[in-house]
Parts: C-alpha cells; sequence; structure tokens
C-alpha cells in the first residue's frame, strides 16, 4: 500500500511544546543566573549541536534513497526538535527581565507612628 497520501505522525513532530503561553506583554522574571543558563543553551545549540546535526543530515542525504535511510530520517527529526528549543529560548530570552535576588525581597519598613502612650512621647509631649 501506497503511503503517498497518508499522514502518520508519531505525536512530538511538529507540535508546540505543551508549557503555557505567557500572556501578551507580560515580563518572563528570572535571576541573572536563570537567564545566563537559557542564554548559554542557546548559544551551545546554534554553535555546536546544530552544525553537527546538518552535517550528519547532509551526508546522509547524499546517500541517496532517503526513504529507509535512518540517519537522515533521525537527523531532520532532532533537527526540528533543535529549531523548536531554539525557537522557545529565543523567545522567552526576549521576554525576560532579570531580577536580582539579592536585592530588597520586600519594601523597607516604614516607621511605626510614634503612640501616644510611648513612654518617649510622654516625656517630651508639651503639657497645657
Amino acid at each position: 500500500m501506497s503511503k503517498a497520501f497518508t499522514k502518520e505522525s508519531d505525536g512530538d513532530d511538529d507540535e508546540e511544546l505543551g508549557l503555557p503561553a505567557l500572556p501578551a506583554g507580560a515580563r518572563n522574571y528570572m535571576t541573572p543566573g536563570g537567564y545566563a543558563r537559557l542564554r548559554a543553551e542557546l548559544f551551545t545549540l546554534i554553535d555546536d549541536e546544530r552544525p553537527k546535526v546538518v552535517e550528519i543530515v547532509h551526508w546522509a542525504a547524499s546517500n541517496g534513497d532517503r526513504s529507509e535511510n535512518g540517519d537522515y530520517l533521525y537527523g531532520k527529526k532532532r533537527l526540528r526538535e533543535i529549531d523548536r528549543r531554539i525557537r522557545f529560548l529565543t523567545k522567552r530570552l526576549e521576554m525576560a527581565e532579570v531580577v536580582d535576588p539579592a536585592g530588597p525581597q520586600s519594601p523597607t519598613p516604614r516607621p511605626l507612628a510614634p503612640s501616644a502612650r510611648s513612654p518617649f512621647w510622654a516625656s517630651t509631649r508639651p503639657t497645657v
């Protein structure tokens, strides 16, 4: 039977990640360490992993019959996975707002208004 007009999918070829999308205009708050890790992963994918897989796919495509060529088929699948992750990381880093966790966790406490019963105010309060 010819598979020319059937689409068989293993479920994860072109689907986006199952992560919820951030609302429009929302910021993606992250620590400097988290930002650095995502950025390092992005550059590793772009500079190291993707060129290696492209080379493998190029070699496999030069072998001829691509329909039964496992290196070609799995290489193309891996390229789609890498490209999907690159798009995800790029979007997250564009929306990122780096916050420093060492900064103040809450606003500085305001001094409480002195009470009339306070010993300090009792001694400095003018008497009428």
